[in-house]
């Protein structure tokens, strides 16, 4: 048998020091002996010493920000660039590269580049294609490691590298840089109007990202000696701090057009009920408590036939159709029904939608964040958001405008009035005592905070006599004026507030409560259902995807060139598609490591 015999015992144990060795079987042809011999030829073909240096290429790379808009790349423009560190042969140490700012040699083969996150506000790309994006401010690291040993670490965003090839993810804080806002409506509005959906449906997407940082580790010598060991020589990590998509519309705005209808024919409705003529039965109580208050005063009687009751007042809900101007929350959904505009944290809704309250980080490999599980909770509380604001702001703040509105209930009676002037002479109905009570609703159903009523009252004789009764008339009304002014302050001012305004109220409530839940049972289903579809168009055009890994199901495709080997992670991928054509195909803190090779 030829070469040298190696035990397995020793493959073992130089395979546990770090030294790989690649050994060859063979087979030993049977002879015509009674016995066959099977051995192993230890001919050593490589080896890998993983606790050496000088054994394998190795390369790492880290990028803000890559991709194409309306087919236009982002790789010619030199503040784009990201940093690529290389350990190649013959080389023995690293080597960084950065077209878009200067590299800092860290040590350990660890390079970084700073990028000011402001310089991809708006770029020009050329060609007249600008990048749709307001960036944030502040300063992201690029970063790169790869020694000859064959670890290699790539990094890029929010991060935060050291001396001796340290890198990790920020905690994020208020001061973290943010990536800024993309303004997806800038390639949107060129598809909408052939899928037959009228751009004004989706007037403005945006989508607005906060820090977004990766990393991505590979131990290359493991994987080289042994490529089943992926899985533990391979690390990849992200972060995205906040993710806020923002739309405006016609469908939400014609809502809010709706509903500010809706509240002026309400005005006008309970102006009418307010000025209505006044129930009879309320009248007969009036003229009964009347009746009584004044029962007292000699040479006069309540004529219940010729008792009037009038209300006057305006109400005005210009303050409440105001309030359809300022933004509505649950802390989630944020929606304006003046502007149209609607904000989601699409972190809070991922949460939702796996019903797990992780948000955006943690999840597998190629997550999509626009899914329908997302736009469904996204309705659901826009639902629920709009439904509390109809039933907790605006119908609370009707009843604020209907109890302080200012009325005047006038009373008018006229009275029987008995003088002598030879005999006892009784004249019907010559006497008129005209009440004027002013004040607010609340005031007269005795609402908290409201002042109390007052009331004015005059009594006077109805024109037409003479003579010596007109003289004994007046000596009437001088003498029963006080006490009646004085009846009708002490008994019949508190009543009213009980007998006229009291009912009135409540019909005002009742026919606010009738509009409104038209509006959250009837209406606002009706805006949901429009709304639906109008999402559904958007997330067929727009895609958002977590922890993009091109080289794991459901990739959206890999932020540089792929090669095999190379192990890429992306915070963020963007993209708006118009059929088989990319408008935008964006990837936010790429990082990648490999190939690695063994030299």
């Amino acid at each position: 048998m030829s070469g040298e015999r190696t035990p397995r015992r020793l493959v073992a144990m130089l395979a546990a020091g770090g030294l790989a060795v690649a050994l060859v079987g063979t087979t030993v042809t049977a002879s015509s002996a009674a016995w066959t011999d099977q051995e192993w030829d230890g001919s050593t073909l490589g080896s890998l010493d993983c606790t050496a240096s000088g054994i394998v290429d190795s390369r790492a790379w880290g990028r803000v920000l890559s991709g194409e808009v309306t087919g236009t790349s982002l790789d010619p423009v030199l503040a784009t660039d990201g940093i690529t560190v290389d350990n190649v042969a013959p080389a023995s140490t690293s080597t960084g590269t950065s077209q878009a700012a200067p590299v800092t040699d860290l040590g350990a083969d660890a390079w970084s580049a700073g990028l000011g996150v402001s310089a991809l506000s708006s770029l020009d790309l050329g060609a007249g294609v600008i990048l749709p994006l307001d960036a944030g401010t502040g300063t992201y690291t690029q970063f790169g490691r790869a020694t000859s040993g064959g670890m290699a670490t790539g990094a890029a965003g929010a991060v935060t590298s050291a001396a001796g090839g340290l890198v990790s993810i920020d905690t994020p804080t208020g001061s973290t840089p943010r990536l800024g806002t993309l303004r997806l409506s800038d390639v949107l509005d060129s598809v909408l109007p052939g899928l037959g959906t009228p751009v004004s449906r989706l007037a403005d997407v945006d989508l607005e990202v906060g820090a977004v940082a990766s990393i991505a580790d590979l131990d290359g010598c493991a994987l080289l000696w042994d490529p089943a060991s992926l899985g533990t020589s391979l690390d990849r990590e992200y972060l995205v701090a906040a993710l806020r998509l923002a739309l405006t519309g016609d469908v939400v705005a014609g809502f809010g057009v709706s509903l500010d209808a809706t509240l002026g024919t309400l005005q006008s409705e309970l102006d009418a009920r307010l000025t209505q003529t006044v129930d009879a039965a309320v009248v007969s109580s009036v003229a009964s408590l009347l009746t009584t208050a004044l029962a007292g005063i000699g040479g006069i009687a309540v004529d219940p036939a010729a008792v009037t009751v009038a209300v006057g007042g305006s109400i005005d809900l210009a303050p409440v159709r105001a309030l359809l101007a300022s933004d509505i929350t649950d802390g989630v959904v944020t929606v304006n029904l003046a502007s149209g505009r609607v904000s989601a944290d699409l972190a809070a809704l991922l949460g939702d939608a796996y019903a797990d309250g992780d948000g955006l980080n943690g999840r597998d490999p190629n997550t999509s964040v626009l899914q329908p599980a997302v736009l469904d909770a996204l309705l659901d509380r826009l639902s629920a958001v709009i439904a509390d604001f109809v039933t907790n702001t605006i119908q609370p703040a009707i009843s604020q405008a209907v109890l302080g509105t200012a009325i005047t209930v006038t009373v008018v009676s006229l009275l029987d009035a008995t003088v002598t002037v030879v005999v006892p002479v009784t004249v019907p109905q010559i006497i008129q005592v005209r009440s004027v009570v002013s004040g607010s609703i609340g005031g007269f159903t005795g609402a908290s905070g409201y002042p109390a009523p007052t009331v004015a009252t005059t009594v006077q004789l109805v024109p037409g006599q003479s003579g010596a009764l007109l003289t004994a008339l007046n000596g009437l009304v001088a003498t029963v004026t006080g006490p009646i002014v004085g009846a009708v302050t002490t008994s019949v001012l508190p009543a009213i507030g009980g007998i006229v305004v009291t009912p009135l109220l409540s019909d005002l409530s009742a026919t606010t409560t009738a509009t409104l839940s038209s509006v959250v049972g009837t209406a606002l289903p009706a805006l949901i259902d429009d709304l639906a579809p109008v999402l559904d168009v958007l997330a067929q055009l727009v895609d958002v995807t977590l922890n993009a890994q091109p080289d794991q199901p459901g990739s959206v495709g890999p932020p540089a060139a792929a090669t095999s080997g190379r192990f890429f992670v992306s915070a963020l991928h963007v993209g708006v598609v118009n059929g088989a054509t990319t408008l935008l195909s964006l990837w936010a803190a790429s990082a990648s490591v490999g190939p690695q090779a063994r030299r």
